[in-house]
């Protein structure tokens, strides 16, 4: 366990490196045989002990003088000189008789007598030691010392500037005036990224698990205070560490200053003690009606709790951790002073603003709150409740009844829920969950206690929080003995939990087991709520088409057909938005991937006007997928950025990884590939950071695939290797066989034909865990290019057929223009010209650059060998100048090789030095440019540190530079 070293009290030196350098400056400016000195202050906790023991430890060659304040020693003269002196007592001789007798006196008897006589003997010993060698003076606590020692040390250290002396001082904000004309370094709160580093080193240490959001809430509720961070840290239960029990608010914390403060806390009035309270329990509360409003407590409330074994502890401040000693301590009322504030104001406890009053350290928030007793708490959280009813703040006076709730109350737990539910739209699902949790608390009955950590665990799900989501959900029913008497209510809780588990599993874990968990829950389901199992069905049924085993999809899909006939007497299924939103969009899909387009069309059309009206982000990512399939990419776009918006405004995190998915699906199809990199790039990021390793995949081979059309075949085979090692561990067929149509698209941009064609054959005969049927009918008009150019047999009609179908059903002019290049290629002479003439008139109208330069060269290289140079050079110049302003480098580079074939002009604009450079050179060139090491480039780009260095090492070659600065002034950030 980490806890505070008795004799040192040192707080760990994150994020304090400016610090360091500036007392290693310090160090060796008294080795050179200069000097200086040095006060380092900071609020409790903030590291200054560390600093000055760091530098005792680095002091190699300088002889040291150090003494740090004691509890208890302010009270006796001249202790601390005493403390720092006694190393140089046996060089008293050296010293002239009046000022060895001054200072042997005065040590002797603890009477300072005159003091500048004592200054001037204190003076002399330190000058004889420092003559002997370079000297570190050091005092920890300086404000503490007793005031003679402080006199004599301050007189000292002004003077201590030559000779290779080093003066090293700490003291509290603000303390002593008396040091005035000492260079002053302030430690100011740390970054959030160092307090995280600190917070992730102390669990190590302890072997204990600390969930990143968990992390993130004490780092905050730290405000950069090393110490603080790790009281807390030792505050938080083990449940709480990984997120399974929510923090308590505000945090508790346990370590020594959080002693100090309770021990200064108890010394102050109980009117102040309570007003503190009340500004820990809620710094943004309305102001109360009167100035102590918990004075009045219930009368059958106990009073308050006794003062614990830590108010009898010495007040005195411990080194660098204490807080401040209050004002009269143990006194009671103050009558002087009608504000109960005043004695915390003199005790440094209290900051003013212009807003609010809040208490001045984090660890005297956590202390005022969590050493009150809890009838003193519960009286506050009344009174806060009435203040913030007053207010019109309902959802706050609601929060505040429940923490005044001091056993389980289902009308307190039902109105904290219902404002659980309000809080999405408000502040998101992070803390709808924790709203949830404390509503599952109050809650008398086990079922509904079981269904309200159901919720809890979804909004932590949806927040981006899974693993909190999982130890939640770990508490829903660990039996059914603790379930009562209530056997639907059961049945009910049990349902929701696996669906919620199928759910996480469907996005992070292997696909089909989602699908197996689902199965018995929807037959479950099917007479009780109708409803409930259909969403069951949903969920099934993505599962087992995200893993490619579509027959478990159509199987799916007809139960969920047959479960949503209309029973008699039951009202319309327009009534029931969802559900119609459900069955149209599973037998639509089912009916697409069957080869029923014309039919899968409509129902999916159905599906997208639903999801639309519907609204919520859940449905239009239904909408999304729905849009996608039927092939209108435009409808596409707007309702994945729609469902974005909805999605990040709520607080729905989970979900945005999943609609930029069908995003990037969308802007592929359309050609633009820098913003289907950018949305792929942000999914993989926020997949990774939520946990959804599935989705994680997906995002992959979608940038595996961006690379192959761009040549970039080291981040290529990255992004589909991993992609593939993923999807493969995990069962799931989709992003498996996008990264394996990623590589085969490299290969056909690279010339490679054959092995194209027969990575595109192995793909098109894919079965589940490897491929997936939107793949095998988008890889049509590559294989037809593959096995054609590449002289693979390979059977392409009925492929074709399938695609044409498709195209036909869904009135995409760029999908049937595709279809006419397919039978141009598969043809000879001027009826391949008539196919390929078709083709160009449907990308007229048509919005895909891309795919209508293709066409140009497939075409153009056609009319070569036809022997008709002429027009074929229109063709291939056309597509030469396209491909290369959208960065296909690969297809402008076999256009040009046509085009010199057909012995046209290849000539284009001179390149700059940039243009030499490949759109992902570029990228990474860029990063370099601003300053990023090849590390943090890998990071940000999705690639591996050893890929950065090769990228980097051609850019280096290509531009004919040798260094970062060179490429910084070529580049420009």
């Amino acid at each position: 366990m980490i806890s505070v070293n008795p004799l040192t009290r040192t707080t760990p030196l994150r994020g304090r490196d400016h610090e360091l350098r500036t007392v290693r400056d310090l160090l060796d400016a008294a080795r050179s045989g200069h000097g200086g000195g040095l006060l380092v202050t900071g609020p409790s906790g903030a590291g200054r002990t560390s600093l000055v023991e760091r530098a005792v430890d680095e002091s190699h060659g300088l002889t040291v003088l150090r003494a740090r304040a004691a509890p208890g020693e302010g009270r006796l003269p001249l202790a601390g000189l005493h403390q720092l002196l006694r190393p140089a007592l046996h060089r008293l001789p050296r010293l002239r008789p009046v000022q060895r007798e001054t200072l042997t006196r005065a040590l002797d008897t603890g009477d300072p007598g005159a003091p500048l006589p004592l200054a001037n003997a204190a003076l002399g010993l330190i000058a004889e030691t420092a003559a002997e060698g370079p000297l570190l003076l050091c005092v920890d606590d300086f404000h503490l010392l007793d005031a003679p020692s402080r006199e004599t040390v301050a007189f000292a250290a002004r003077r201590l500037t030559h000779d290779g002396a080093a003066v090293l001082l700490s003291a509290r904000d603000g303390d002593p005036d008396r040091l005035a004309g000492i260079p002053v370094l302030r430690l100011r709160p740390l970054r959030e990224e160092a307090v995280l580093d600190l917070l992730s080193d102390a669990s190590r240490e302890q072997a204990s698990e600390l969930a990143a959001p968990v992390a993130v809430t004490l780092a905050r509720a730290a405000e950069g205070n090393p110490r603080a961070a790790l009281e807390l840290l030792e505050g938080a239960g083990p449940e709480q560490r990984t997120g399974a029990v929510a923090l308590d608010q505000p945090p508790r914390s346990r370590g020594e200053l959080t002693d100090a403060f309770a021990t200064a806390l108890a010394g102050l009035p109980r009117a102040t003690r309570l007003a503190l309270l009340r500004v820990a329990a809620d710094p943004h509360a309305p102001d109360p009606e009167s100035a102590a409003p918990a004075e009045t407590a219930d009368s059958d409330e106990p009073g308050p709790a006794e003062p614990s074994d830590h108010a009898a502890q010495d007040p005195a401040e411990p080194s660098d951790h204490a807080a401040p000693e209050p004002a009269d301590p143990g006194s009671g009322r103050d009558p002087a002073s009608p504000d109960p504030f005043e004695p915390a104001r003199r005790a440094g406890l209290l900051t003013d603003t212009r807003t609010r009053t809040d208490l001045a350290h984090p660890l005297a928030r956590s202390a005022a709150y969590h050493r009150a007793s809890p009838a003193e708490r519960r009286s506050v959280h009344r009174d806060l409740a009435r203040s913030h009813e007053a207010a019109g703040d309902h959802g706050r006076a609601v929060w505040h009844r429940a923490l005044a709730a001091g056993a389980p109350d289902e009308r307190v737990a039902a109105a904290l829920h219902e404002q659980a539910r309000r809080a999405v739209d408000r502040g998101g699902h992070a803390p709808a969950s924790l709203l949830h949790e404390h509503a599952a608390r109050l809650t008398p009955d086990p079922a509904l206690r079981g269904l309200r950590l159901t919720d809890a665990a979804r909004s932590a799900w949806l927040s981006g929080d899974p693993d909190r989501a999982r130890r939640v959900l770990a508490r829903v029913l660990p039996n059914q003995d603790t379930v009562g008497p209530g056997h639907v209510e059961a049945h009910t809780v049990q349902v929701r939990a696996d669906l919620l588990r199928a759910e996480m599993d469907l996005r992070s874990g292997v696909a089909i087991d989602a699908f197996q968990l689902l199965g018995p829950t929807a037959d479950r389901l099917a007479l009780s709520d109708p409803g409930a199992a259909l969403r069951v069905l949903l969920q099934a049924g993505e599962a087992s088409c995200l893993s490619g085993d579509h027959e478990r999809f159509f199987a799916t899909a007809r139960r969920a057909g047959d479960l949503a006939a209309e029973p008699p007497g039951e009202p319309d299924g327009a009534d029931r938005p969802w559900d119609r939103l459900v069955l149209d969009y599973m037998t639509g899909k089912a009916a697409m991937f069957q080869g029923r387009h014309r039919e899968g069309v409509v129902l999916l059309e159905r599906a997208v006007e639903a999801a639309d009206r519907i609204g919520d982000p859940q449905a239009l990512v239904l909408g999304v997928i729905a849009a996608l399939l039927r092939g209108d990419h435009v409808r596409t776009r707007a309702l994945a950025g729609r469902a974005a918006s909805a999605a990040r405004r709520t607080g729905a995190l989970t979900l945005v990884p999943q609609i930029l998915e069908f995003l990037t699906y969308a802007e592929m199809w359309f050609g633009r590939l820098s913003l289907a990199e950018g949305s792929a790039a942000e999914g993989l990021r926020v997949s990774l950071e939520s946990g959804q390793d599935n989705c994680a995949s997906h995002h992959r081979g979608a940038l595996a695939f961006v690379a192959a059309i761009r040549g970039d075949e080291d981040a290529c085979r990255e992004h589909a290797g991993t992609a593939l090692a993923q999807a493969g561990e995990h069962d799931v067929g989709l992003p498996a066989g996008l990264a394996a149509w990623a590589l085969a698209l490299l290969d056909l941009g690279s010339g490679r034909t054959s092995e194209a064609a027969m990575r595109l054959r192995a793909l098109a005969r894919s079965g589940p865990g490897s491929g997936h049927a939107a793949v095998r009918l988008l890889i049509t008009p590559h294989l037809v290019e593959a096995s054609v150019r590449g002289g693979v047999a390979v059977r392409v009609n009925e492929a074709v057929e399938t695609f044409a179908s498709w195209a036909e059903a869904t009135g995409q002019d760029t999908a049937r223009a595709q279809v006419m290049r397919c039978r141009g290629l598969l043809l000879e002479g001027e009826e391949a010209n008539r196919y390929f003439e078709s083709a160009l008139d449907l990308h007229g109208s048509g919005y895909c650059d891309f795919e209508e330069a293709r066409t140009r060269l497939l075409y153009g290289g056609h009319l070569r060998r036809s022997r008709h140079p002429g027009r074929a050079r229109e063709h291939l110049h056309t597509a030469m100048e396209v491909l290369d302003r959208l960065g296909a480098r690969p297809w402008a580079r076999q256009a040009r090789e046509e085009l010199r074939a057909a012995r046209g002009s290849t000539a284009t604009r001179e390149s700059s030095g940039v243009d030499l450079l490949s759109p992902q050179q570029l990228r990474i060139a860029r990063h370099v440019a601003d300053g990023a090491t090849n590390r943090e480039v890998a990071a940000r780009l999705f690639l591996s540190t050893r890929t950065v260095d090769h990228h980097l090492r051609n850019i280096y070659s290509r531009l004919g530079i040798r260094s970062r600065v060179e490429l910084s002034r070529l580049v420009g950030p």
